[in-house]
């Protein structure tokens, strides 16, 4: 998948028109400050709740600490991704360097969450089928079927990658910079037509008319992708619009709250086209306002509460607009304070917050310490963490490396085979490709 001239965005410097956001290692401290704080909640809250119960009421009641850290990853992925994507200029690039980033880790704990189902200790979901479930979990997009998860928190995993699909697309495209719209669209449309379409639209046996809005949706992507794109990236680009639409047809979850995900990930791609000077203040502040309002009309027109099966706890839309919220307030506030130093721990538990995020899950499979609760609870946090250090150094850099050394020779073969063109790269334009981490 290697981009026209016209689908690569010009070379992009994160800050230069406001001031530059502090980096350390060639990363952004303030989103390793957010992923950190992020992944830290997600661990808390599912943690506390196998010691404490009340921990359940509180998050069903007040406030949602999985849910914040959750929405506070998407806007962070949000604003990484167009970087990445763009500073490459190549999808394949791109694509190399997102399997290697995330698959090593996730197929290493999946392989020993499917082991631990062989102890007394570990259950898997209501009616799993140990070949065929298992094989459909190492896809990350387990969510949008009806089968079990083998990893809880993994659901989260399947909307980044539609996200990578549609960014894909919009790149193809020459529409990845819209995001200001993008995000707007969204969250209109979970305004307007948030109530339509259950959810998992397509196994829905009682319902006959999805086989015409499939048909519908199709059409409509054909008929924005042909005229634009030719030959190979035409159809590479009409099987991954066709997978974004099947995918979000069949989410697990209402329609709105899908679309808010979504318009979530894209308000931080609005916010990085701020800064790098894509978009003014007024509209990304505009983006920004239209979503938290948007939120919460849309959670009061549509939420309706389920009650939890262990406590009966409810959560209203209050809840679920409070978290939403939230997470946003926490995200702009970082990302004025971009240019800030933060805490090494909390940017280097950042670092490590993917290994966070899963391994937890894994913590969980155990027996409860046999301590008093928080005793128990320490004593699974510590070991959360310390098997995340693990994991980060052991499984992602090695993974991340090999990602590294495949991109360079993805990247020689390409050079080789291109024909001449006017002469030798200017040499800002090799070093900004090669500077971008995998």
């Amino acid at each position: 998948m290697t981009t026209t001239p016209e689908t690569v965005a010009p070379a992009t410097h994160a800050g230069d028109r406001v001031h530059a956001a502090r980096s350390r290692n060639g990363r952004l401290e303030f989103l390793d400050a957010l992923r950190g704080v992020a992944a830290l909640v997600v661990a808390v809250q599912h943690l506390a709740e196998h010691v404490w119960p009340e921990v359940v009421v509180f998050s069903h009641t007040w406030w949602r600490p999985g849910e914040f850290g959750v929405l506070v990853f998407f806007l962070c992925s949000g604003f990484i991704i167009p970087a990445s994507m763009e500073r490459r200029g190549d999808l394949a690039e791109f694509w190399i360097g997102r399997v290697f980033r995330l698959f090593p880790l996730y197929l290493a704990v999946l392989l020993v969450a499917v082991a631990a189902f062989a102890t007394p200790w570990a259950t898997p979901g209501a009616g799993y089928r140990p070949v065929t479930d298992t094989l459909l979990n190492t896809t990350m997009l387990q969510v949008f079927t009806t089968r079990p998860l083998v990893i809880g928190a993994s659901w989260t995993l399947g909307y980044e990658m539609v996200f990578y699909l549609l960014m894909t697309v919009l790149f193809m495209l020459g529409w990845h910079r819209r995001s200001a719209g993008i995000a707007t669209g969204l969250v209109v449309t979970a305004l307007v037509a948030g109530g339509a379409l259950v959810p998992f639209f397509l196994v829905q046996t009682q319902i006959q008319s999805w086989p015409a809005v499939v048909l519908g949706l199709l059409a409509i992507a054909a008929v924005v992708v042909v005229p634009r794109l030719a030959g190979r990236e035409r159809l590479v680009a009409l099987v991954l619009a066709a997978a974004v639409l099947l995918l979000v047809l069949n989410r697990p979850h209402d329609l709105w709250f899908a679309l808010l995900l979504l318009a979530s990930m894209f308000v931080g791609t609005a916010l990085y086209r701020y800064d790098v000077g894509q978009l003014d203040g007024r509209g990304a502040a505009g983006v920004f306002g239209l979503a938290v309002v948007g939120i919460v009309v849309v959670q009061f027109c549509y939420h309706v509460g389920a009650p939890e099966a262990t406590t009966g706890a409810t959560p209203q839309w209050w809840t679920e607009a409070g978290t939403f919220v939230s997470a946003y307030l926490v995200f702009g506030a970082l990302f004025l304070l971009r240019g800030r130093a933060y805490p090494r721990v909390l940017v280097y538990l950042g670092t490590i917050s993917y290994s966070v995020y899963l391994v937890h899950a894994l913590v969980l499979l155990l027996p409860r310490p046999a301590l008093p609760p928080v005793a128990a609870f320490a004593t699974m946090l510590a070991l959360t963490l310390a098997a995340s250090v693990l994991t980060y150094h052991w499984v992602e850099k090695p993974g991340q490396l090999l990602g590294r050394q495949v991109t360079g020779r993805y990247r020689a073969r390409r050079a080789a085979a291109a024909p001449p063109a006017g002469g030798p790269q200017p040499a800002a334009e090799r070093d900004e490709r090669v500077a971008t981490p995998a």
